[in-house]
């Protein structure tokens, strides 16, 4: 297992606004084909458009320019952290890198029947045991970009919350043309820019309080897909709005803990170069 300080270290050398550069640049062509050929969506599983692809790029960006300044002993080190379990001091986090947003979904799910009784009823069987297994390994990817290889110094610059609300803002936008190839409403994706970044700050803090592990975030991604798609009509009838401000007051919690607005004494503050 890599020391804490080497890691650290090595995340201090990275450039954020390299790393996502460079993930935004490479999905252009994968946004390009999702709007130029959108025939191609019977391709993907779950009704998925040709554009979701670029879910290669976070973690290809982050291997490339890992392999060019770190070498191969750094590209070994950031795929490690794919099933760093071990670095978790209390397992805890790990049900609730799990548990937690099927929880949010459950509860957003009761707010909209009470809305609207005309909601159709949630079936779930065990295929979202295969949904969650599939999305598990598509979190991988993006994942090890996002978590494994840009978010380490961006809290270094910036501290937990703001990187948090930074990378899920970065997060968001790169969905926003999938989002609008399979027509979603612009009220629609603002809503889901606010559920998005609440689901960021949420993972941070799980993040950080489990020794930083990078499984957490990837479990916390898988999850979030699964609970979409265990919405009515193969997640058609999931409402950003409600999701939204239901993470929100769970989210504020989790900001103003006085752990997650804090850094590790172990992270020294860099310049944001």
């Amino acid at each position: 297992m890599t020391s804490l300080p080497l890691q650290v270290h090595c995340a201090s050398l990275r450039s954020p606004a390299r790393y996502f550069g460079w993930v935004f640049a490479t999905s252009l062509p994968f946004y390009a084909l999702g709007m130029l050929a959108p025939q191609l969506k019977r391709l993907m599983p779950f009704d998925l458009p040709i554009s979701a692809l670029m879910i290669l790029c976070p973690a290809g960006v982050a291997i490339s320019l890992t392999y060019r300044h770190e070498g191969q002993a750094g590209v070994r080190r950031l795929l490690g952290r794919v099933f760093d379990y071990r670095v978790i001091p209390n397992k805890t986090w790990l049900l609730l890198s799990v548990g937690i947003t099927p929880a949010a979904m459950l509860l957003s799910y009761a707010v909209q029947r009470l809305l609207d009784p005309s909601l159709p009823q949630a079936v779930w069987s065990l295929t979202l045991v295969f949904s969650f297994t599939v999305y598990f390994f598509g979190a991988i990817s993006e994942e090890l970009g996002w978590t494994g290889y840009a978010l380490d110094p961006l809290q270094h610059r910036y501290g937990c919350l703001m990187a948090s609300v930074g990378l899920g803002v970065l997060w968001w936008l790169w969905h926003v043309i999938p989002y609008h190839v399979t027509g979603r409403s612009t009220d629609w994706i603002l809503w889901q820019g606010l559920a998005t970044v609440m689901f960021r700050i949420i993972m941070v803090w799980i993040y950080n309080h489990a020794g930083r592990s990078v499984l957490t975030s990837i479990l916390f991604h898988a999850a979030i897909n699964t609970s979409i798609d265990a919405f009515p009509v193969s997640g058609s009838h999931y409402d950003p709005k409600v999701m939204g401000l239901t993470l929100l007051g769970l989210t504020l919690l989790v900001a103003i803990s006085p752990k997650f607005l804090t850094m590790a004494a172990s992270l020294k503050r860099v310049d944001p170069r």
